[in-house]
């Protein structure tokens, strides 16, 4: 479960940039491949004690960048998803980030 590993990392980075200020609220992307509830679990654990114990967070969904074969268009989604002006196959061109801290309030 790599989830716990990038929990406790942004945990961790979180308690530095507010220098142990509590936070009220976090929004934190995930990218494809996470679990999100696995994460929310990871976070409980991760956050007991420090100043992020309290705080309220919200998971979003974070997608890759495709760039289309047969039209050229760059697009969010999942690696299978068509494009969605022509219904070609795309490649990922840029990943989303695995787990990544977007907004916070303290």
């Amino acid at each position: 479960m790599h989830e716990t590993g990038l929990v406790r990392a942004t945990v961790a980075a979180l308690v530095d940039a507010t220098a142990g200020r509590p936070m009220r609220t976090v929004v934190l992307e995930v990218g494809p491949g996470v679990d999100v509830g696995s994460a929310a679990a990871a976070w409980q654990t991760a956050a007991a004690g420090t100043c992020l114990e309290a705080t309220k967070v919200k998971w979003l969904h974070a997608a890759d960048r495709l760039r289309c074969f047969a039209c050229g268009l760059d697009y969010n989604g999942e690696p299978l998803d068509l494009c969605p002006s022509c219904d070609g196959t795309g490649l990922v061109i840029t990943r989303a980030p695995e787990l990544a801290a977007v907004d916070w309030t303290t």
